[in-house]
Formats: structure tokens, C-alpha cells, sequence
């Protein structure tokens, strides 16, 4: 769901309290982070309410042709909900429009979101060593997206390629941040 020109209908301060109910601290993004991200137009962002409040986020940097997903959050609450499967769903395709792949990092140890991604077609191409901290690899992955006219994504077929898969996760990725007191 998102605002008018695609900026969601969510703030920094409230992204950044979803986060904090996903991630470890050394992982969370800051309020700050998370304006950094609203404020950015290479960003594409998908969010999810229920009953009025967030409980799901997603967020994509396109350089270069490149679409690099930096994170899926789902409160713990609404997970298994087929939230992250419908965020990954809608970022993949409106990247499309911009990018010829998607890349994303990923814990070896996080099976839920590996399933999701795997079953959404993405391949791992390499392992970033230490990339989230000291011993803690991380998998990139990769998946070609197939550009599309703006408008013209997902019409004749079922654009999720996990569409029985319900799973939801919280994935960290993209490039570390610096904390703004």
C-alpha cells in the first residue's frame, strides 16, 4: 500500500518500530535509517496495515539496472500471513519496470526467508563473508526480473511464483548504516 507517487502511507518513527520488533539491535535501522530510505528516490517501498497499523515493510534500491532489496519486515504477530510472499511479490514486480535483476543478502541460518526467496525463484551466486558481522555470512542471491511496461505486470497469470508458499520473515540486507543520534 502505498501514497500518492508511490511514497507509503507510513513515517520514519513508525518503520523504524516495526524494525525494532524484527531485528536484533545490532541489526535494527533507526528512525533516521528509515527517513534516509523514504527520502531516497532510488527507493521503492511497499508497506502492509492491518486494522490501521504496520505490521509489514519492504524496501528496494534500483541502480544501474539493479534491484537490491535491503528488507522484508513482518511483525511477529501477523507472521505466516503470506505478508512477506505478497511484499516480495509487489517489489519484484515494480522493479521490473526499472531493473533486469534483483539481488538481496540473507543469513544462511534464516530457512523461513530462504524458502520464500527460493521459492520466488532466486538463485544464491555467491556468500559474503562476515557481512553481518563478525562470522556471520551472509548468501547473496540473485533473480532475473523480466521487464514489463508500467501497467502490464501480472495481468493473464499469477505473478507469484510462491504463491503456495506462507511464510514471514524478517530479512536485513543492503548496505550497513551509520546510526544519527
Amino acid at each position: 500500500m502505498t501514497g500518492a507517487a508511490g511514497v507509503p502511507n507510513a513515517g520514519a518513527d513508525e518503520l523504524a518500530r516495526l524494525d525494532e520488533a524484527c531485528f536484533p539491535a545490532p541489526e535494527r535501522w533507526s528512525a533516521a535509517a528509515w527517513d534516509g530510505e523514504l527520502r531516497a528516490g532510488d527507493r521503492i517501498i511497499g508497506v502492509r496495515r492491518v486494522g490501521g497499523r504496520l505490521v509489514a515493510a519492504a524496501t528496494v534500491q534500483v541502480v544501474a539496472g539493479d534491484a537490491d532489496l535491503h528488507r522484508i519486515l513482518v511483525d511477529p504477530a501477523h507472521r505466516g500471513r503470506g505478508l512477506a510472499r505478497d511484499l516480495l511479490t509487489e517489489m519484484v514486480d515494480r522493479a521490473s519496470r526499472r531493473a533486469g535483476r534483483m539481488l538481496l543478502e540473507v543469513r544462511p541460518d534464516n530457512l523461513a526467508a530462504l524458502a520464500l526467496y527460493r521459492g520466488a525463484g532466486f538463485a544464491v551466486i555467491a556468500r559474503r563473508a562476515s557481512y553481518y558481522g563478525p562470522g556471520v555470512d551472509a548468501l547473496v542471491m540473485e533473480l532475473a526480473l523480466v521487464s514489463h511496461p508500467e501497467g502490464q505486470a501480472g495481468k493473464g497469470a499469477d505473478p507469484r511464483p510462491d504463491a503456495g508458499l506462507s511464510t514471514g520473515v524478517c530479512h536485513a540486507g543492503g548496505e550497513p548504516r551509520e546510526e544519527t543520534p
